[in-house]
């Protein structure tokens, strides 16, 4: 049986340290928070941040 190493990214990988955008982490539609985990994007502006949730929420 093959053994796969799963690695799951933290709020703060997409997100960074910045204290606003962690706190509007926290606002966002679970839908949006789990597709930007599952990608290999990272946000480093409020307004990038909303752009996305609000895009990734409506799919």
């Amino acid at each position: 049986m093959e053994q796969f190493e799963q690695y799951y990214r933290l709020p703060q990988d997409v997100v960074g340290h910045d204290a606003a955008l962690l706190s509007y982490w926290d606002q966002m539609p679970a839908r949006a928070q789990l597709r930007l985990l599952e990608s290999g994007i990272t946000v480093s502006t409020l307004g990038e941040l909303k752009m996305l949730a609000d895009e990734l929420s409506r799919d």
